[in-house]
């Protein structure tokens, strides 16, 4: 027996749902285990039947104990979701929910709260099963689709079980109040081949390594030079981290990724994606570079291509 979509549940606020979040029914099994109950007492009350009291009792029992170890599938449950690193418009944002601290094996159905929300949907594609043992083990993956650029907030989770018995149906909603940015979705073409504007860089020539002043760290590239490792950062960190140092005045200047370089009229989530487009294939081919977008200026620094990103998904 699926749950009814008109069924509004309270939603548990955090890891941990509480009793009163919890909403349990019978199901049809359960409903005809019932009747039976009924039908025996009636029996054993009209003919005088002990075997018809004793069966009777021990059914109502049974159902009782059904629904309390049905109750414990959901109670104590403690549900911790791990936002992913990076979401690109288009594609799914993959949440890792892990039972944290589960001690006992658990056996739940779970699906997002808007898909069930949405009468079009046929309720037997919305489930997927979720077995989680002793351990807390396995994680569960959830992909909610990442339609646009920005915020995406994370749709309340609806859990039910009917373990172990099937006799009822417990279920819970959770909410989390976090929230994922979802970068724009890049749109590959051809990079702009102009001459270098007054202050700007020259587009054709490789980063500079010299200079003795240390300008800020990044990431360290396949095949560079392990001279300018930043060793002392590597043993505190263990991050591997290559030093960048100021040129001097004869090298080359950065690369200005800049929003005027579009031609006027482009659309700005279209313009989003070609200056996400370059950033990500400067920082592929390891170029200094700066972004440039209305009233802000990100230059190179530590964490520059996280920076450049969520400012065009936020722009």
């Amino acid at each position: 027996m699926l749950p009814l979509r008109k069924r509004r549940l309270n939603a548990a606020q955090g890891e941990t749902a509480s009793v009163a979040a919890l909403h349990c029914r019978p199901t049809r099994l359960g409903v005809g285990l019932a009747v039976t109950v009924v039908l025996l007492w009636l029996v054993g009350l009209n003919y005088q039947v002990n075997l018809a009291y004793a069966a009777a009792f021990w059914l109502a029992g049974f159902l009782l104990v059904s629904v309390l170890l049905n109750l414990r599938q959901l109670s104590a449950l403690q549900i911790t979701a791990d936002m992913p690193a990076e979401v690109f418009a288009g594609g799914y944002a993959v949440l890792e929910l892990a039972a944290a601290g589960n001690t006992r094996g658990r056996w739940l159905w779970l699906c997002s709260e808007n898909d069930f929300a949405n009468p079009r949907t046929p309720p037997a594609k919305l489930w997927r099963a979720w077995h989680i043992g002793s351990d807390g083990l396995p994680v569960f993956q959830w992909r909610i689709p990442a339609v646009m650029r920005g915020y995406l907030r994370i749709p309340p989770l609806r859990a039910a079980s009917v373990a172990p018995f099937g006799v009822s149906m417990v279920q819970c909603v959770w909410r989390w109040p976090g929230e994922a940015v979802v970068f724009p979705a890049p749109v590959p073409h051809d990079l702009p081949d102009m001459p270098a504007r007054s202050g700007e860089t020259d587009r054709q020539r490789p980063p500079a390594q010299g200079g003795d002043d240390l300008a800020y760290l990044q990431a360290h590239r396949q095949g560079a030079s392990l001279q300018h490792v930043a060793w002392k950062t590597y043993a505190k960190t263990g991050e591997m981290l290559d030093k960048r140092f100021e040129e001097p005045q004869h090298a080359a200047r950065n690369t200005v990724i800049s929003y005027a370089d579009s031609p006027a009229g482009t659309d700005k989530d279209r313009l989003a994606g070609l200056l996400c487009f370059r950033v990500l294939e400067a920082e592929r081919r390891g170029l200094p570079y700066s972004l440039e977008l209305p009233q802000r200026l990100i230059a190179p620094q530590h964490g520059q291509r996280e920076i450049c990103l969520t400012a065009l998904a936020l722009w």
